[in-house]
Order: C-alpha cells, then sequence, then structure tokens
C-alpha cells in the first residue's frame, strides 16, 4: 500500500449553478467548499474557480464529477444552457496543471449513480438506474454492476430522449426531449405560462398543494412522462430499481406519484421507484470511489 493510497481523495462536483470540493475518504465527506459556477462560457474561467477552492494540497488522487459529456477527459455541454463551455474543452489537462496529479473526469449523475450503487438505494441490485430530476434531468445507469459511460460518454443521458414529440426545442438541439416537459426548468416554465405569472418549480409545487387545478396538471404531465421514460429505459437495459434524487425528485409527494402511475403501466415494465439515498454529495462520493478504483 502506498502512502497516498492512505490520504483523502480531493473531489470536484461542476453543476450549472455551483461547483463543490471536499476530501473524501472512504464514505465520508470532509471539508466541503462550495462557490458558483462561473459561466463565462470560458473552461479556463471554471479552473480558476475551482484552484481558489481547493486546499493546498494533502490528498492521494484527484475525482471530478461534472455535469455535461466526458470524453477522453474532454468535457463538452449536452445543453449549454445547464454550463456554458467550450466544446472539447481539456478539463482532466487543465486539472492536472492545477493540481499537479492526473484526476479521474466522470459525468456527474454517473458518478451519483455509482455511489448510490455501491452505498444506497442501489446495494443488492444488478441492473441500476439513478436519476436526478432538477433544473435538468441526469441519469446515471449501473449494467451488470458495472457503471455505463459509453464509447462517447452518452450513455444515461436519458434527459435528452424524445418524450414530446413536436415539442418544444431543447438546449442539446432536439425537439420535445424528457427534459424540456419534466425538469425543474421546465416545470417553471410551464407554470408561468399557465399560471400568468412568473414562477419557479417549489411555486407550482405550493400551488398544486393549496389544490390549484393547473399546477396538479403541469406536476402530472411530468410524472407521466417520466414514468414512460422509465419504461423505455427498463425495455432497453431491464432496471432492476430507480432511484431519485434532486430538488424535484424530492419534493414531497413526487416519489409516490411516480409510483402510483407506474401501476398503470403493463406489469412487466414495472420497477421498484425509490429514493435516492447517498446524499446531496453522491457525485463527490462516487467520483471519489471511481478514482480509488482506477489506482
Amino acid at each position: 500500500m502506498t502512502a497516498a493510497s492512505n490520504l483523502p481523495v480531493l473531489a470536484i462536483d461542476i453543476g450549472g449553478s455551483k461547483i463543490a470540493i471536499a476530501e473524501v475518504s472512504g464514505g465520508s465527506v470532509a471539508n466541503r467548499r462550495q462557490a458558483p459556477t462561473p459561466r463565462t462560457g470560458r473552461g479556463d474561467d471554471l479552473i480558476a474557480a475551482i484552484a481558489e477552492l481547493a486546499p493546498d494540497g494533502g490528498f492521494g488522487a484527484v475525482a471530478v464529477a461534472t455535469t455535461g459529456i466526458v470524453r477522453d477527459g474532454a468535457l463538452t455541454a449536452l445543453n449549454p444552457q445547464t454550463l456554458p463551455i467550450e466544446d472539447g474543452y481539456p478539463l482532466a489537462s487543465a486539472i492536472e496543471r492545477a493540481f499537479g496529479t492526473p484526476p479521474l473526469v466522470v459525468n456527474d449523475a454517473q458518478a451519483a449513480a455509482w455511489a448510490e450503487f455501491t452505498l444506497g438505494a442501489g446495494k443488492g441490485v444488478r441492473n441500476f438506474a439513478f436519476f436526478t430530476v432538477s433544473t435538468g434531468i441526469g441519469c446515471g445507469l449501473v449494467v451488470d454492476g458495472r457503471l455505463e459511460s459509453g464509447a462517447t460518454g452518452l450513455a444515461g443521458h436519458v434527459g435528452h430522449t424524445r418524450s414530446g414529440p413536436g415539442g418544444i426545442l431543447c438546449g442539446c438541439g432536439r425537439h420535445g426531449c424528457l427534459e424540456t416537459v419534466a425538469s425543474g426548468t421546465a416545470l417553471a416554465r410551464l407554470g408561468s405560462e399557465r399560471l400568468g405569472r412568473k414562477v419557479a418549480a417549489p411555486d407550482v409545487f405550493s400551488a398544486a398543494t393549496g389544490g390549484n387545478s393547473v399546477a396538479t396538471k403541469i406536476i402530472a404531465s411530468a410524472v407521466d412522462a417520466l414514468v414512460n421514460g422509465f419504461a423505455d429505459l427498463t425495455a432497453s437495459v431491464d432496471v432492476d430499481c430507480f432511484a431519485i434524487g434532486g430538488g424535484v425528485g424530492l419534493a414531497p409527494g413526487f416519489i409516490e406519484a411516480l409510483r402510483v402511475r407506474s401501476l398503470d403501466l403493463p406489469r412487466i415494465f414495472q420497477r421498484p421507484i425509490v429514493a435516492a439515498q447517498a446524499g446531496a454529495d453522491a457525485g463527490l462520493l462516487g467520483a471519489a470511489m471511481l478514482a480509488r478504483l482506477r489506482r
């Protein structure tokens, strides 16, 4: 065992709204810090913000979980509205220059799926899907006990599968993606259009709780789209269990609504739908665990 293997992993989670950094040892997170994500469209500004948050040293590996598509250490935003950055930004080499250590770089939903599979809701199953339903919709897949990323890093981007033919244009360039009808951004857009005032996703849930039928229908449409997305994924890779996280996914009553709606599916498509258990730092944990496996 090397000395470096006893040191914590410096884990970095890059999202569209915030960057989080922590030291991860085993399954515990320490010295966590966060800051807003620079939205200049320049990857170098992102690296500068990460370096400013990070400790001076004393870590055995560096792991990065990021929104977007990761291919050979380069980052491309599938939806630039989530994270504006140059296509194919050389994230791994930029992080290595900043910290002097070659990092593991993985998509954030994929990293969180690995944490859930290893420590949380996916323990004991072979084919597992983690969905984060938040500003956007992310998904990580574990098939036959192996995290799937795909040759180009696209595996698991179920938020960009088609839900509403002829629907609105998604940031990925397609029309009618699941993300355009069931994400927090979609709920806010639809709520603002149909309630006649500018609202955020939590306001839609509050209105539905208060008995507003328009808000109730908006949420029901999101639930319906997600459940059909689950069924499509089950038909593709025979998922054993779905774990749901994110601000929308964990909103009161949302998972129960998904479960109830899933009972309308033919029995062969019905699967357990449970709350994610690894917590808000699942991306940090999963990336760190993957970095440990790589060594």
